[in-house]
């Protein structure tokens, strides 16, 4: 069983646990961002380290790309910030959404430690539980619709991983081709590609695309060869079925980071989510439940 204290992280208070394997700092006033993930058999640090020596805490409509890009963020009810009109209401969804711009409350358990955020915006209350096993940390979620209507929203885990320039991507099996966001040179003009490659450090690439439909098959991740770890996301892919994926090196604010982003919307903006037909109502009375497991291990 491990045991969760307080802690300095930065110019922040953290909530940190660790067992044989694996330590963990959280972050309350950010969301409960993961700050570190760190991996003691290899001694290395998963989550995209923030490089400077203290943290600004951003206000409820923050433009995110002012504030720090690390850590492992939840983004909900939104990714991109739009304004739509639904049932009679002009809904504006701020930028990645509220938990990373929100200090959450939270409650040390005995194994684990919830945290809790009800929206003053939109009408929903979030909580999120953290535990941490012999080899992973486990996210569990619980998100409710206070209200009498649907919800129209999108959940997305926005994880900042560590770039390696000789890092490999993981998606299930049946996975066979990507769409591209946006214009990035790692794969040229096209729309479709059928893989993504890692760009070379220095190269001032950044790339978002997304798995090409929805998956069956609950997992992605990160293999990292030279420290021989791989890092595997499972979680269930009827609550989750689609993947985004972000790379930069170096190509947005020279930061280097990786992110694959299971999600329950396709894609990144509400509005463009309900064009395309794939847009999540949380629904009155019924809660969205759902785990995310982060399991680390070295591999031979």
């Amino acid at each position: 069983m491990s045991e969760w204290k307080q802690c300095k992280w930065k110019n922040l208070q953290g909530i940190y646990s660790e067992n044989e394997r694996l330590s963990v700092v959280i972050l309350p006033e950010l969301g409960g961002k993961i700050a570190s993930l760190y991996y003691k058999p290899q001694m290395f640090e998963l989550a995209a380290q923030y490089s400077k020596e203290s943290y600004e805490l951003p206000s409820l409509d923050a433009d995110f790309s002012l504030y720090d890009a690390s850590g492992l963020d939840d983004t909900f009810p939104n990714i991109d910030a739009n304004t739509i009109n639904y049932q009679g209401k002009e809904l504006v969804y701020p930028d990645h959404g509220e938990i990373w711009s929100s200090p959450l409350d939270y409650e040390i358990k005995n194994d684990s430690i919830s945290f809790f955020y009800r929206s003053r915006r939109f009408p929903y209350s979030y909580e999120k539980e953290v535990s941490l096993e012999e080899d992973a940390l486990v996210l569990r979620y619980r998100i409710i619709n206070e209200k009498t209507e649907p919800f129209p929203c999108i959940w997305t885990f926005h994880g900042l991983f560590r770039y390696e320039e000789d890092m490999k991507l993981i998606f299930p099996d049946k996975v066979k081709q990507f769409i591209k966001i946006f214009e990035s040179p790692l794969v040229g003009d096209q729309y479709t590609c059928k893989s993504i490659n890692i760009p070379p450090r220095n190269s001032n690439a950044m790339g978002k695309y997304y798995v090409d439909g929805k998956v069956d098959q609950g997992y992605c991740g990160y293999y990292y060869p030279k420290q021989r770890v791989q890092c595997l996301l499972k979680y269930d892919p009827v609550k989750l079925p689609y993947i985004g994926i972000w790379i930069t090196a170096g190509g947005y604010r020279g930061d280097y980071n990786c992110a694959l982003e299971p999600s329950n919307g396709f894609y990144d903006d509400v509005e463009i989510a309900r064009k395309n037909g794939c847009l999540f109502f949380l629904e009155p009375n019924q809660p969205l439940e759902f785990s995310l497991r982060i399991e680390v291990n070295a591999l031979n």
